[in-house]
């Protein structure tokens, strides 16, 4: 009698498009909550219970993506990326030892992918109507962390829910998504990953093949094309 083959465990990565079908996710929430409560100015501070938890879950969704950030072998040398990765390596033998997990700041992630991605400076456009609005999500705010206004209204919403519920409004979730989707199309093997899905859209041709593309983002070339969802637009160009 054959033994049964234990199911193969699946691994969230940029590389199998894991981490992109999780922020789609986040995405659809976020647009389904726009089908009662449209984004115009008048709504931009409507806070809820329902945009809580997407909030928290997008605040999630970043920091589980800077860590796999961290991992990637072209960042090796990046000294903020090898310390993120350390933390990330004694959390986990803290967990398995029933110990709390060491807290990987955001000021450290933010400072590693400045580095490598200008995060700061990165430009998504949210098709609001009724015009297009370039957000920067990553533009800092906290003056000690350089971190972007909302991530500060995240963690207070989840290390004090109740004093913090009313600053999770609208306007706050839209720049974390936009956040989010920020990290899912710049970090590189995301970006393959999108042009093997066709997501990324070429302006000057059907698509670009994959081995043009590699060097491309090894020449750290603008890429002549865009990745567009529902609600957001990046453009490589800019």
């Amino acid at each position: 009698m054959s033994k049964k083959r234990r199911p193969k465990k699946f691994k969230a990565t940029f590389e199998n498009g894991g981490f992109w079908e999780y922020y789609e996710d986040l995405e659809r929430q976020f647009e389904d909550f726009l089908q009662y409560v449209p984004y115009f100015d008048i709504n931009e501070r409507v806070c809820s219970f329902r945009l809580s938890n997407i909030l928290l879950s997008i605040g999630g969704h970043v920091d589980s993506a800077f860590k796999e950030m961290a991992a990637y072998k072209k960042f090796s040398k990046n000294e903020k990326c090898k310390q993120i990765c350390q933390k990330v390596r004694e959390s986990k033998k803290r967990i398995k030892r029933g110990k709390g997990p060491i807290t990987i700041k955001i000021e450290d992630c933010l400072s590693a992918f400045e580095t490598e991605y200008r995060l700061s400076r990165k430009r998504v456009i949210f098709k609001r109507l009724p015009k297009r609005e370039f957000v920067t999500p990553f533009y800092p705010h906290n003056p000690k962390t350089n971190a972007p206004e909302w991530w500060g209204i995240y963690n207070g919403l989840k290390h004090d829910f109740g004093s913090n519920f009313e600053k999770a409004n609208l306007r706050v979730t839209l720049h974390a998504l936009a956040s989010a989707f920020l990290l899912n199309v710049i970090h590189f093997p995301a970006i393959l990953r999108l042009n093997d899905y066709r997501i990324l859209k070429c302006t000057v041709g059907a698509w670009i093949k994959r081995k043009a593309l590699e060097d491309m983002l090894e020449r750290k070339q603008k890429i002549p094309g865009f990745v567009e969802t529902p609600l957001f637009i990046y453009d490589y160009r800019q």
